[in-house]
């Protein structure tokens, strides 16, 4: 079948089914709305092609060129795309399913709203790349993929391997990368505002100087985290584990942490007003020179921490456990509130 051929097919409603067209010049070619199944485009030049609602199943197009492709609204199931080209293509509202894009190149693409479910993406290149609400599903394989300069805005990459993931220069927005794994990832600097890291491993991950204001880390593994002169303003820490973390001089303005484990961790320096640690474990944290100010430990176990010369204004250690606690001075600080307590331990009569 030849280029006139395929296109006077698709035009009349053919399915176009078990057809080669290896290495075909279809660039430009109007083939909006065909049904391709089991067809071969390997290495065809398909570039500026209009593929808008097509159907692409069962079909092969490894190192295929889609640059510029029109792609809108596409259906693709369990075809080949290794080494296939998709630079400035338009990718908006497709669905990928069950798909090997292993080193496929979508640089500049516009994937907003696209949904990649059970895809290997092994090495496929998506810097630049504009990644607004896109979907990576039960995803088999990112590894060595790079997001290098990417826009991340609502993207849902939920329960992978990130940690051979490139993201140098790439921004995460309102992101969801619930149960994902970063650990060890350097993410020094980023911009990571609302972006909900639920459930992550993010042992030893670097956010130094990242900007993470109002980011959830609900569950997260937080251990030997670096979160130094981070921006966390009304983070959510709860039920987190971030032992040994450290804080220096960390934005935790109005952050929650009730619940979560932070023994070990170091808030030297850090700015902690409003911070909500109902709970939490606090055992041998170093709040050293901390901003505490109407901070809430009720509950906490603060033993053996170092609250040396933090700022302690009207922070309430309410029912607090204290054993071998180092006070600076806490003259300025509230501690049990007897009426709290005489509510907390009412109880009802029947």
């Amino acid at each position: 079948m030849n280029r006139d051929e395929l296109c006077k097919a698709v035009r009349e409603g053919e399915i176009v089914s078990g057809v080669d067209l290896s290495g075909l010049d279809l660039s430009g070619a109007d083939l909006s709305g065909g049904i391709f199944e089991r067809v071969s485009f390997k290495g065809a030049n398909l570039s500026r092609a209009n593929l808008e609602e097509a159907a692409l199943l069962h079909c092969d197009f490894g190192g295929a060129q889609l640059v510029a492709a029109e792609l809108r609204h596409a259906v693709v199931a369990s075809s080949q795309f290794q080494e296939a080209r998709f630079c400035e293509a338009n990718l908006s509202s497709a669905q990928v399913a069950e798909s090997d894009l292993s080193f496929a190149d979508f640089k500049g693409a516009n994937l907003i709203v696209a949904v990649f479910a059970r895809c290997a993406l092994a090495g496929a290149v998506f810097d630049e790349t504009c990644l607004d609400r896109t979907s990576f599903l039960e995803t088999t394989s990112v590894t060595n993929m790079s997001l290098r300069g990417a826009r991340l805005k609502q993207t849902v990459l939920m329960g992978v391997d990130l940690t051979s993931v490139t993201l140098t220069g790439a921004s995460l927005e309102s992101a969801i990368l619930i149960g994902s794994k970063l650990a060890g990832m350097d993410l020094s600097g980023m911009r990571l505002s609302l972006t909900q890291f639920t459930g992550c491993d993010l042992t030893e991950t670097v956010f130094t100087g990242a900007e993470a204001a109002q980011c959830n880390f609900k569950d997260a593994t937080l251990q030997s985290a670096r979160f130094d002169k981070a921006h966390l303003e009304r983070a959510l820490l709860l039920g987190a584990n971030a032992q040994l973390a450290s804080f220096k001089g960390a934005k935790l303005t109005q952050a929650l942490l009730s619940g979560a484990n932070v023994s070990g961790a170091s808030f030297e320096g850090a700015v902690m007003e409003q911070c909500i640690l109902h709970e939490a474990s606090c055992v041998g944290a170093r709040f050293v020179g901390a901003n505490l100010t109407y901070a809430d430990f009720s509950h906490a176990d603060v033993s053996g921490a170092d609250f040396s010369r933090a700022t302690l204004m009207r922070a309430r250690f309410h029912r607090t456990k204290e054993d071998h606690t180092r006070f600076g001075s806490r003259a300025t600080a509230l501690g049990n509130d007897e009426r709290l307590a005489a509510a907390e331990a009412w109880t009802p009569k029947y």
